[in-house]
């Protein structure tokens, strides 16, 4: 039984939910160091990724640890960064999940090729993410990150 236990569990996290916990400060203020939050991996073979979407992803050239970040804009989209504001498809987009006085840098305009995205963290001063190293593959995207579901003690030593 305790084998068979083992196994359902192995499946589920390699295929379905796994779990992984927030390190550092670039999601502050909706996601903080330490939370215990769960991936479902399964989200985006059902459904596409959207704008606003927060999802768990490889940085691109590192396969072996996993960053969350937020879907800004979506293939065929063009994103732009103007005086500290971001748009897409020239519009202003609305970020209710980010302090008012919140400002993007530095400028920049990339329209997204097919299966690209561009992801930036919550905290975006202290968030490295698609400004600094360009659009995310699709094929770097882990799953759909969910609400934290517990608090551990903080890792950052702060």
């Amino acid at each position: 039984m305790a084998t068979f236990l083992l196994l359902i569990g192995l499946v589920t996290h390699y295929f379905f939910y796994s779990v992984m916990i927030v390190r550092g400060k670039s999601m502050e203020p909706n996601y903080v160091d330490g939370q215990v939050l769960v991936v479902n991996k399964i989200a985006y073979h059902v459904g596409s990724p959207a704008r606003g979407d927060v999802i768990a992803m490889y940085f691109p050239g590192e396969t072996e640890k996993r960053f969350i970040k937020r879907i800004i804009a979506v293939p065929g989209e063009t994103v732009a960064i103007v005086n500290g504001r971001t748009m897409v498809n020239s519009q202003s987009l609305p970020e209710a999940y980010l302090p008012d006085d919140l400002e993007s840098i530095p400028d920049l305009t990339r329209t997204l090729q097919s299966g690209e995205y561009f992801v930036m963290g919550d905290n975006r001063p202290y968030s490295s993410d698609s400004r600094s190293w360009g659009a995310v593959p699709s094929s770097f995207i882990v799953g759909k990150v969910g609400s934290p579901l517990f608090q551990l003690r903080s890792t950052s030593g702060e």
